[in-house]
């Protein structure tokens, strides 16, 4: 087994002939020449390090790619810790390896896929699909594109709907699995330096909110998990971690970083991604009909029409756990903000435009009547 690099720089011609020969993206005649490595996702991802890898080649190199993408664990600390906590490593690393090739979503190749726990090294050597069109989250999505990002994910919320299969993905937790309800813990030991460096960004109101949600956390995940059918959610689902292609149809949509996925109530992604990848403005415009849409796009993924209902789990009950989802989404927010190093400026400009989103999300849906 080659060596992991501990850095993306680290990751050497010989590093990646060996890794993409184990898999047989390129042939035993076929090596890895020269590398220029170009680190992404900086002050995008937290918990990674991510480098796209621009690959020469020595030898026959027909159908190899001229470049990839390595994922590695995060340097900082104590955003590893974190990473460690919630096994996200494993977590994308088993992802990849059980159900990256059954999704209905378009998730990138996988060419070389490490997982060892024991030792805590991880890596992936995936598909680079640069040549999509990134959105910043920062700058926010418009309600085209909004909906465009809520059909995808919907598809593969229809997909893993209430499937006997679930419960065989025993890697990945569900909602209200202990490992999950800890991040209530982490939100109350990250909230005091959150609110120092962020709290006069976040719109009136939302301190004393917060106290309350820090308080209500982990009851807040345990009601929306019992009240909702059980998929597959990405976790993480934001516009910085998706790519388009207005060119292709169903596939239009890449979606990137499954290092939170669990299984939970599909509304917690359509919450997390309206709350934080809008501007205010567009979100207070276009709120409930994204919702709706969403909601229409399962049903008729499920065999059924736009204007019909789900079987036990109708639209006025999918609406109060939007507003419930709000409230529990605020910890993406608090715990890198308050408790992890945000790598950069941009990484900061992020945590405190996300703060700022969901916080006056909350407040603006009246979500404070749904806490426990």
């Amino acid at each position: 087994m080659p060596d992991i690099p501990s850095t993306t720089e680290d990751a050497s011609p010989a590093f990646l002939t060996e890794v993409l020969r184990v898999e047989g993206v390129i042939g035993p005649e076929t090596a890895v020449a020269e590398i220029e490595h170009e680190p992404i996702g900086v002050g995008v991802g937290i918990v990674g390090q991510l480098a796209r890898l621009h690959l020469r080649y020595q030898g026959e190199a027909a159908g190899a790619p001229g470049s990839v993408v390595l994922k590695i664990p995060s340097q900082f600390p104590e955003n590893r810790a974190v990473g460690d906590h919630f096994k996200f490593y494993e977590r994308e690393g088993r992802f990849y390896q059980e159900i990256a090739g059954k999704m209905p979503v378009r998730v990138p190749a996988c060419y070389w896929n490490h997982i060892d726990p024991e030792s805590g090294t991880f890596a992936l050597v995936m598909e680079d699909l640069s040549n999509r069109v990134s959105i910043s989250q920062i700058a926010g999505a418009g309600h085209d594109r909004a909906a465009q990002a809520l059909g995808a994910i919907a598809g593969l919320h229809a997909a893993w709907w209430n499937s006997p299969t679930l419960d065989t993905l025993g890697w990945m937790p569900y909602l209200d699995d202990p490992i999950n309800l800890s991040a209530g813990e982490q939100y109350r030991l990250a909230w005091p330096r959150f609110v120092e460096l962020f709290g006069d960004a976040l719109p009136p109101g939302s301190i004393a909110l917060g106290e309350r949600i820090q308080v209500a956390f982990e009851d807040l995940m345990r009601i929306g998990t019992s009240e909702a059918p059980t998929t597959v959610c990405h976790g993480d689902f934001r516009l910085d971690n998706l790519l388009f292609d207005d060119s292709i149809g169903d596939d239009g949509v890449a979606v990137v970083d499954w290092q939170i996925a669990y299984r939970g109530p599909a509304i917690s992604d359509v919450a997390y991604f309206l709350c934080q990848s809008l501007e205010v403005p567009t979100r207070q415009a276009h709120e409930p009909a994204l919702v709706r849409g969403w909601y229409d796009a399962v049903v008729e993924r499920r065999g059924g029409e736009a204007g019909d209902e789900l079987e036990g789990y109708p639209f006025d009950l999918v609406w109060e756990q939007y507003r419930r989802s709000a409230l529990a989404t605020t910890v993406y927010a608090v715990i890198p903000g308050g408790g992890m190093d945000p790598a950069n400026d941009r990484g900061r400009e992020l945590i405190a435009t996300m703060g700022r989103r969901v916080f006056s999300a909350v407040v603006q849906l009246g979500a404070e009547t749904l806490l426990p």
